[in-house]
């Protein structure tokens, strides 16, 4: 730690989601790194950014858990802040159903706050870096924006939290479409990062009292890891967590872009941690993603062997024909017939991950080819 540290990043222990457990956690984060009046003044608009990926229930660690948004809610109103609650779903999955399942109806409802769907209210047209992206203008328009990510690990990004949930500011099938355009990790990293810089949150509170971990977003294993953390620099955080699950920064293709570019905090020496201490909060190793590997191998490496290279969706028998995955894919690679599952044209695929992303069957798996699985299983820097 540095004698003079720039950034702060708090853990609270939080074993349960009862909600008086929760608001005491994040009320105590919170104060670690300013107190919610040094990110909220009275009569600001403030934007409460939960991960609201699909429409699945708190208890599969999934999206963020309402009583996580409830105690950000009260937290605001007590600094007389005005709140909404919004994010931008899976846009082939009904956001009705998606607030219903998600619990953020009912919650909304019993603290008296506006839930919004990002879609509407149009959106502003971005460039950075050759990159070409929409952010909802209900985020432009809000005073501030408080990020509310799940800690998960992710097959395509290898982690997701502060970063990574910033990307639900982007509306509707434009996601679908970014993927599409920029869809190998370290071309996605780099439009994550960019629409990060972009919105750049005032403050982060991460739900990491249950996690997953394995393959998420979606298809990972719920693991209890009992705290929630907060600072006021989403980078930082992104790091801490990394040190958490025992994943190498490196590996996480939008911190390397948000370095370069100079946005947050990448110094562990300058990046002071308070409350419970990160080495000990979880009691066994993580789960990684199975892709976690290949996202160690250099680029060049990669465009060199890239038609020997490849990461493909294949589906199990746990399938349930929804055609969700067929809906959501960019590219136009799945195919289905009534009552089957579906079928992938390997020429088409363009390895986003985004059908393993939207199936809560958790039916997708992500294969790597027999050449980069041997690549990967070399490579053993993975600290």
């Amino acid at each position: 730690m540095s004698s003079d540290p720039s950034t702060i990043v708090a853990f609270e222990k939080c074993p349960v989601y009862a909600s008086a457990a929760v608001e005491s956690a994040v009320r105590a984060a919170v104060d670690a790194v300013g107190g919610i009046r040094a990110f909220v003044q009275p009569g600001q608009t403030v934007l409460l950014k939960p991960n609201l990926l699909t429409d699945s229930t708190p208890k599969a660690a999934i999206t963020t858990h309402p009583e996580i948004v409830r105690a950000a809610i009260r937290l605001v109103k007590e600094a007389g802040g005005d709140c909404l609650v919004g994010d931008s779903p899976a846009s082939v999955i009904k956001h009705e159903r998606v607030w219903e399942r998600t619990g953020m109806r009912a919650l909304c409802d019993e603290e008296d706050v506006e839930l919004i769907t990002l879609e509407l209210g149009g959106a502003r047209e971005f460039r950075k870096d050759r990159q070409v992206f929409d952010v909802a203008q209900r985020v432009l328009d809000a005073d501030v924006v408080i990020n509310l990510p799940k800690v998960k690990t992710h097959v395509l990004m290898s982690l997701t939290c502060a970063v990574k949930n910033i990307y639900g500011c982007v509306p509707g099938m434009a996601k679908a479409g970014l993927h599409k355009q920029y869809f190998n990790a370290a071309d996605f990293g780099r439009v994550v990062a960019s629409i990060y810089g972009v919105v750049r949150p005032a403050l982060a509170i991460a739900d990491g009292v249950v996690g997953m971990t394995g393959n998420g977003p979606s298809s990972g294993k719920p693991m209890p890891m009992g705290f929630v953390a907060a600072s006021a620099d989403g980078v930082a955080l992104d790091r801490c967590m990394c040190r958490v699950l025992g994943l190498a920064p490196r590996a996480v293709p939008y911190l390397s872009v948000l370095r370069r570019r100079g946005v947050g905090e990448h110094d562990d020496r300058r990046i002071e941690v308070v409350g419970a201490d990160p080495d000990s909060l979880l009691a066994e190793p993580v789960a990684l993603p199975n892709t976690l590997r290949s996202r160690l191998i250099p680029s060049w490496l990669g465009r060199l062997f890239a038609p020997l290279l490849w990461c493909r969706p294949t589906f199990s028998d746990s399938c349930v024909y929804c055609g969700l995955c067929v809906r959501m894919c960019p590219a136009d690679a799945l195919t289905q017939k009534k009552g089957e599952k579906p079928v992938l044209e390997p020429k088409q695929c363009i390895e986003c991950c985004c059908c393993h992303e939207v199936c809560l069957a958790k039916a997708v798996d992500m294969q790597l080819s027999p050449m980069f699985q041997r690549m990967a299983d070399r490579d053993k820097c993975l600290k």
